[in-house]
């Protein structure tokens, strides 16, 4: 498992490169997108960021910059597509970024069966 600072840092990095993506997003799509629109798509878009990196690669940019992936606790690929989606729409428990202050893994690590290490 890896340490509460790396897990930091991937958050941070996740973050920073959702936000500049939604930033140039929503900046080439002003004249499309109404402003009601615009918190649907940004939940839709990260959710896509988180699913798509972790199940496609086992890691977002914030991962791969630290050199972890998420893999299934029991180290099978058997029901990954449902396990990342789970800790995908895990990440919207309010309580979870704050879960890490009493465990070393998350509400979205320990519901859906994952853990990141180091790669």
């Amino acid at each position: 498992m890896l340490s509460r600072t790396v897990r930091l840092t991937n958050f941070v990095i996740d973050t920073v490169v959702y936000l500049v993506f939604m930033y140039f997003l929503l900046l080439l799509c002003r004249n499309i997108i109404d402003r009601e629109s615009v918190k649907w798509i940004s939940v839709v878009c990260y959710l896509l960021y988180y699913f798509i990196c972790e199940y496609f690669m086992g890691q977002t940019i914030g991962k791969i910059i630290t050199k972890s992936k998420v893999v299934s606790e029991d180290g099978e690929r058997n029901h990954f597509f449902i396990r990342i989606l789970g800790r995908t729409l895990m990440r919207f428990i309010p309580l979870d970024i704050l879960s890490y202050l009493f465990t070393s893994n998350g509400f979205h690590d320990r519901i859906s069966k994952t853990i990141t290490v180091k790669k």
